[in-house]
């Protein structure tokens, strides 16, 4: 309840500081401590940004809890404060009043007294939290929507300029080729045509890129239709391809990804928003490459894609053998700004990545570790 709440407890007395401390360190993000006003407001100086709630007896020296919650209202007007009192202690009230304290906590103190005032005093704190998660949630969200239809767009001319180029190289490297064959037979003949043959193969891996490319700019990102999924993950691979080729060999249903392989070889058809689901699986690949460029060998490096088709579900399984996840990662991996990146793939993290697999029509993303490796699976529900 208050994982991300620090608060300020000042008071005198070291054992009463050491139970309350003892008992609230555990419950909340943060709990901070000093033996005095004038370390409390050093403290609170210090950490102004970060403290949400302060608890503070009256009596104690060098600055009482009164002067020090007035120093501290001039830092911030609205900061809540609790004042911990005894009944001899009531001359101080009025002036508490005047502070705008938020609660009063009679000493000796009942932790569960305290809690609960706390709790209370805090409330309010927790829901604009929340409300500015959800708002920055609802940002972060429309800013990588804006992504999708850039990244679409940015497609759409790129491949709109090397088309022709390519065009006018592919047919003048035909007509070469077509001269070439009408040399006399030698030696320079044949060197002139085994680099043809290195030449033609980087043109037509230059046409799958900007086929992918084509094919990526030309679906809308909130459209569902009926997909090839084994088709979208190679469109991903060949997009993701500038860092695969350093990084790691990659699998597709046990044969090895490379630029030139027949995207229509197998046949998984789901409904689903093409354009998005293919930015899910570079997001996925991209992670696994982050994790197993830190393997020494690239030859013990590895991703195996595995998609099949059962009960009227595509299921997609990305395994990789990079030593998988550690539970403290695995427990919030795809909850927003939890992570250990800030972002992955083209900008997008695994939080949006389960957004656009939960928008798929009841389809789901978990992850879990097995043999040494890290296992997305992707559930995608045909009706």
């Amino acid at each position: 309840m208050f994982d991300n709440i620090t608060i300020l407890y000042v008071e005198d007395e070291d054992q009463i500081r050491s139970v309350v401390q003892s008992v609230s360190t555990r419950l909340f993000k943060q709990f901070l401590t000093a033996s005095n006003g004038q370390e409390g407001l050093d403290i609170f100086r210090e950490n102004q940004e970060t403290i949400d709630l302060i608890v503070t007896d009256i009596n104690m020296p060098q600055l009482n809890g009164i002067d020090m919650a007035y120093a501290i209202r001039e830092i911030n007007p609205d900061i809540p404060i609790i004042i911990t009192t005894a009944h001899n202690e009531k001359d101080f009230l009025h002036e508490a009043i005047k502070i705008g304290v938020s609660a009063f906590v009679l000493k000796p103190m009942d932790m569960k007294v305290l809690i609960s005032t706390i709790q209370k005093t805090i409330q309010p704190i927790l829901l604009k939290k929340q409300l500015e998660l959800e708002q920055q949630q609802h940002l972060e969200e429309r800013v990588e929507s804006a992504k999708f239809a850039a990244t679409g767009k940015l497609a759409a001319g790129i491949t709109h300029e090397i088309n022709t180029p390519l065009t006018y190289i592919k047919a003048n490297f035909e007509m070469m080729g077509y001269d070439i064959e009408d040399l006399s037979d030698s030696k320079e003949k044949n060197n002139i045509i085994k680099s043809m043959e290195k030449i033609s193969d980087g043109i037509r891996r230059i046409e799958n890129i900007v086929g992918s490319m084509k094919e990526m700019a030309q679906y809308s990102s909130g459209k569902k239709e009926d997909a090839n999924i084994y088709s979208s993950i190679v469109t991903a691979a060949i997009l993701a391809y500038s860092k695969i080729k350093h990084t790691a060999n990659v699998y597709i249903n046990g044969e090895l990804f490379n630029l030139d392989m027949d995207k229509n070889r197998y046949s998984y058809i789901s409904n689903v928003q093409l354009q998005r689901i293919e930015q899910v699986w570079i997001i996925i690949i991209n992670n696994a490459m982050d994790e197993l460029v830190k393997i020494e060998k690239f030859t013990n490096r590895a991703l195996h894609i595995d998609i099949k088709e059962e009960n009227n579900e595509v299921i997609v399984r990305f395994k990789d053998n990079a030593g998988g996840i550690s539970d403290e990662i695995m427990e919030h991996l795809f909850d927003p700004f939890k992570g250990t990146k800030e972002s992955s793939g083209m900008g997008v993290g695994l939080s949006i990545a389960r957004k656009i697999i939960d928008d798929q029509h009841n389809s789901t993303i978990t992850a879990y570790n097995e043999d040494g490796g890290a296992v997305f699976e992707i559930i995608l529900k045909n009706s």
